[in-house]
């Protein structure tokens, strides 16, 4: 027992130095420090860029000058990325103590025109310096959804926004209730390019979502004129007043003046029916030496689609299994549940001239 005891012993004070000279080591071991301004092409400073060790926690973020200062422990030698919004992402390699270190990044040719308008005091204004959340959301991912119209896009693309297909509504099925964040849907602010879009004059009396609400028509908009689309919610009506107490939808039109695209798109379900085809194009003009015209276009024709299940059963009223001999024999006279027939085309059109001073 008393050799098990000493053996015990040895180990840990074995163990007991090894930690001593481990944290000496580390205690000994210097501090790189590394400080300086982050600026753009213009040599503007840059605010809240990501400052980042490889492969280590150590980081900062950049002042509202741009400045930093970066304390990292001695390795020989340290990768340092610097990240932005709007930025390509510039590597640094240091080595020691490094004073006024200047960095210039460079913008992203696919993302330097996402400058946020909603809820912006002042340009520019990009996501990660909002001071309240903004959902900057481009065309592609949009498409990325394989849906057909801009509202069922919103709805697979942003969690808080709900809009979905209504049956045995009247009109509510030809144009679906939108909402974000589950209030109705005249509490969404919508606009375009920064103004105000009108509401439909159709009024939601149907057993629907928004029952008793009226709404903003956003099927009527082609998918082809639009841009981007910029989601508001936290501190909305702040802004904007008592319309946008749930948030604000803004929809960037396509200013694009040298190109033209079109796209198709067509599909039916797996019982054979609903089918469907739509197009939409888009082209630009030059006016001027600072101006622009950019016309969209789009055309959707939908066919309807019936669940009704099979003619004659009555199972809320007559219970499982219970059926309507009245219908049995008229079978042509029972209720559709499904997508209405529906087509639709529409134009819109974006055009900007610069004044001279």
């Amino acid at each position: 027992m008393t050799k098990l005891i000493r053996l015990y012993t040895a180990v840990f004070s074995v163990l007991l130095l090894f930690t001593v000279s481990v944290y000496a080591q580390d205690k000994n071991q210097e501090e790189m420090e590394i400080n300086g301004t982050v600026v753009d092409e213009n040599n503007e400073p840059l605010p809240g860029v990501n400052i980042q060790v490889k492969g280590t926690l150590f980081g900062t973020a950049t002042g509202d000058d741009g400045s930093f200062k970066l304390k990292t422990q001695d390795i020989q030698e340290v990768i340092v990325s610097f990240s932005f919004v709007g930025f390509l992402t510039t590597k640094e390699t240091f080595s020691e103590s490094t004073n006024n270190v200047l960095i210039v990044m460079s913008e992203d040719i696919y993302s330097s025109e996402d400058v946020i308008i909603v809820g912006s005091r002042f340009r520019p204004r990009t996501v990660i310096t909002s001071p309240v959340p903004v959902d900057n959301i481009k065309l592609r991912e949009l498409k990325g959804t394989a849906q057909v119209s801009f509202d069922k896009m919103l709805h697979y693309v942003v969690p808080s926004f709900n809009s979905t297909q209504q049956t045995v509504s009247d009109a509510t099925a030809h144009f679906d209730p939108a909402d974000l964040r589950g209030l109705g849907p005249s509490r969404t602010l919508i606009l375009i390019n920064g103004k105000r879009k009108n509401p439909s004059a159709l009024v939601f009396i149907n057993d629907t979502p928004g029952k008793g609400d009226v709404g903003v028509d956003m099927g009527s908009i082609p998918i082809s004129a639009i841009k981007r689309v910029e989601i508001l919610r936290d501190g909305a009506s702040a802004q904007y007043g008592s319309d946008a107490i749930a948030g604000v939808i803004n929809i960037i039109l396509e200013d694009e003046a040298e190109k033209t695209t079109f796209s198709m798109y067509s599909g039916i379900t797996q019982e054979g029916d609903g089918f469907q085809f739509g197009a939409s194009a888009n082209t630009g003009v030059k006016i001027g030496a600072n101006g622009y015209l950019n016309i969209s276009a789009g055309y959707s024709k939908q066919e309807e689609t019936n669940r009704a299940g099979k003619p004659g059963t009555d199972a809320l009223f007559l219970g499982p299994g219970g059926t309507n001999q009245w219908i049995l024999a008229n079978t042509d006279l029972g209720m559709i549940v499904g997508l209405p027939n529906m087509t639709s085309s529409n134009v819109y059109s974006n055009a900007k001239i610069e004044l001279a001073d």
